[in-house]
């Protein structure tokens, strides 16, 4: 099956990816890397925090990816990697832990050894979703095609709109494409718009949807911008901000606060980094 949701404007539509553009392009996104305080994560192995992450409505009922629709959660990530860790602190699940360790999915009880389990591809894709987009201008400064790609005027803001993806502007199953919504008056980026293509929603028209997510509530942490809250949209953001799907609303940001080989369980696992490979 192709494509269904592609997510190049008019601009890219037209024009592709110019010379002219994909200078601009990056050089926004440069600067939105370095008002961020992007520059300060390279010097940092992991970071810990709580989330409150609430779904709502019938969508988020089919889509939540946590056992309940309303958790607090103990998060972990590794800088770089898709290594993480979730542990759930209330709930039917209160004190499991599941993680990813170079794409390995595993479970353990409080103090009990990890064991691999069978994938849960809910879990999988929150631990990587959410993680990537605790670093997303970071990741994707990296990606090989990042273009300009208009303006945008959205609740009394002016935005840059920077466009990236991988392999082909065109869409295509291998690759999700990103736009991002870079304010131009404090270079911050307020939303990102962006494709899911491995959907593990099984439900009839799933490869359609898409998402975006505004980010909020920006407080400085050993020197990096960290968004608060994260409110997340079915489709393209909305103006009334009560129509969202759900919400993640983080507490005690913390760097290196916890021991590196947490996140490595399984000896016999090699690392496979910012990649979607088992180790």
């Amino acid at each position: 099956m192709g494509c269904k949701v592609d997510l190049r404007t008019r601009l890219i539509k037209n024009q592709g990816i110019t010379e002219i553009n994909e200078k601009r392009g990056k050089d926004i996104l440069e600067l939105a890397w370095e008002t961020h305080g992007y520059d300060n994560l390279s010097h940092r192995k992991n970071y810990t925090f709580q989330g409150k992450d609430i779904w709502r409505g019938l969508f988020g009922r089919l889509g939540k990816p946590w056992p309940e629709a309303e958790s607090n959660m103990l998060f972990r990530f590794e800088v770089g990697s898709f290594d993480s860790q979730v542990t759930y602190l209330d709930g039917k699940q209160m004190g499991i832990t599941a993680g990813l360790q170079s794409w390995n999915y595993y479970e353990f009880e409080r103090k009990n050894a990890a064991k691999k389990k069978k994938l849960n591809q809910r879990t999988r894709f929150a631990l990587s979703a959410y993680h990537y987009f605790f670093e997303l201008l970071d990741r994707l400064k990296r990606a090989p095609l990042i273009s300009w790609a208009g303006e945008k005027q959205f609740n009394n803001e002016v935005y840059d709109v920077i466009f990236v993806t991988w392999k082909q502007v065109e869409p295509h199953m291998d690759n999700d494409q990103y736009i991002l919504w870079i304010n131009k008056e404090t270079n911050m980026l307020d939303y990102a718009i962006y494709t899911v293509r491995e959907n593990y929603l099984k439900i009839p028209g799933s490869r359609a949807f898409y998402g975006s997510i505004r980010f909020d509530d920006y407080r400085k942490v050993n020197g990096l911008m960290v968004p608060h809250v994260q409110t997340v949209f079915l489709n393209a953001p909305k103006k009334n901000i009560k129509r969202h799907v759900h919400r993640l609303t983080v507490s005690d940001f913390q760097f290196d606060a916890f021991d590196q080989e947490l996140l490595k369980p399984f000896a016999d696992v090699t690392s496979t980094g910012d990649s979607k490979t088992k180790g």
